[in-house]
């Protein structure tokens, strides 16, 4: 009796496994197609260079792993004011491309400046070429020494 129903449960159990090999195959992307992103970025505020019909914007330079290498362009698009107890704050808000030889990250940016510091949040929004279809959040912080900003970006990009 034992032995037959040894039998039949690793029959049951033979006949499961090609099932239950589909069926990890249709599962959803799970967070390990996320990759940890580092990377220099150097912005300067300019006059020309800016996208059309923009008086001025930031443009960078970005230096980092998983094919973020290229330029950058920042034009907020909402400013809020200083915090009373900080003097010198200024919310800001505003889209950020990384523009890179795969394809153009579009991240909706969010910070705050206070003199000679800057930190922000970046999270993706569009993204094209290489890109497409990706999410994921960049923490932004760093220095404005003499109209040049200097930060660190890290973060975690996810690709489909």
């Amino acid at each position: 009796m034992l032995r037959s129903t040894l039998k039949r449960y690793t029959l049951v159990q033979s006949a499961l496994i090609p099932f239950a090999a589909l069926a990890l195959c249709a599962l959803p992307a799970h967070a390990d197609e996320c990759k940890p992103v580092h990377a220099d970025l150097v912005e300067m505020s300019a006059t020309t260079g800016c996208d059309a019909g923009e008086s001025s914007c930031f443009l960078g330079v970005i230096d980092g792993n998983h094919g973020l290498r290229g330029t950058t362009h920042f034009k907020a698009d909402s400013v809020g004011t200083a915090a009373p107890t900080s003097p010198g704050s200024l919310p800001y808000s505003g889209f950020f491309q990384y523009r890179l030889t795969g394809g153009t990250i579009t991240m909706r940016e969010t910070g705050v400046t206070v003199p000679g510091v800057v930190t922000a949040h970046h999270r993706i929004v569009d993204a094209t070429g290489e890109f497409a279809g990706a999410t994921g959040d960049f923490f932004v912080s760093g220095t404005r020494v003499s109209g040049v900003i200097t930060t660190s970006v890290f973060g975690t990009l996810c690709l489909p």
